[in-house]
């Protein structure tokens, strides 16, 4: 696994922060760059996003639709989508993509395992 991994959250649940927050702190690689509650202005943390390594993104946020995003996290070599919407409803240029979904309620076990699959460690 490359180390010092920069990760950027996408959320507005106080407890999916907490949350995923707390798996991302299982790995000693990663690194929590930030927590974006608002989607409203992607120029606001577009410096943030170009400088993410793993972003995990919920597609339900605050502040506007998560396709306003589209542009600014292409770029992004890994991304994780945690959210409760099903696979078939995601976004196209999230299913266009290669990702990884992380369907809540996440457990410790289901984060482990897609870190494991990010990395390709089965």
């Amino acid at each position: 696994m490359p180390h010092n991994l920069k990760c950027l959250i996408i959320e507005d649940e106080p407890l999916a922060i907490k949350k995923i927050s707390e798996y991302i702190r299982m790995f000693p690689s990663f690194s929590i760059t930030g927590t974006i509650r608002d989607i409203e202005d992607p120029a606001r943390f577009a410096t943030d996003l170009r400088a993410t390594d793993i972003l995990f993104l919920d597609l339900v946020v605050s502040g506007g639709t998560i396709e306003t995003l589209e542009e600014h996290i292409a770029e992004i070599p890994f991304l994780i989508v945690t959210s409760a919407i099903s696979k078939r409803d995601y976004p196209s240029f999230v299913k266009e993509r290669n990702h990884y979904a992380l369907q809540k309620p996440i457990s410790p076990e289901m984060f482990r395992e897609c870190i494991a699959e990010l990395f390709n460690m089965h």
